[in-house]
């Protein structure tokens, strides 16, 4: 937390330096305020054209990420050519899933996983599990692996 004393202090310096730019400043505070235009006014114009330039190039660059793409698709099809060697197929994964153990209490169970295209399954034995959770949860004075601690 910042000290009041600290922040007191702060603000007393920036009030200062502010009255110390006012009083020693070389021009009047009507040239000064039209300085600070004509540069605002500047820096405005800058910032403008530097967004229509960083737009245009954005629009250059997609229009050749664009042609590159369609190039890279020529290149990529197996069929433009005599000399395009055949892809291997990709590899084949065992698509049964191996059984689930259940660790987390003393009655260790073997739990299979269910078939992927049943997904009532798979709520019913979330279900099942949360509810066997609870129970345990329930039950005071049990340990992770049925000891008392």
């Amino acid at each position: 937390m910042v000290d009041k004393q600290k922040l007191g202090t702060f603000v007393l310096g920036g009030v200062a330096g502010a009255l110390a730019g006012i009083l020693l400043a070389p021009r009047s505070g009507k040239e000064l305020r039209g300085s600070i235009a004509s540069r605002a006014g500047e820096a405005r114009e800058r910032g403008r054209e530097g967004y229509f330039e960083a737009r245009e190039r954005a629009r250059e660059r997609a229009a050749e990420a664009r042609d590159a793409s369609s190039v890279r698709e020529e290149e990529l099809d197996l069929s433009v050519g005599p000399t395009a060697e055949p892809m291997e197929p990709p590899p084949v994964f065992p698509t049964a899933a191996p059984p689930l153990r259940d660790v987390s209490g003393e009655d260790a169970v073997e739990v299979e996983a269910p078939p992927e295209g049943d997904p009532e399954e798979l709520r019913r034995r979330i279900q099942e599990t949360r509810s066997r959770l609870r129970a345990r949860l329930e039950r005071p004075g049990e340990g992770p692996e049925g000891t008392n601690g």
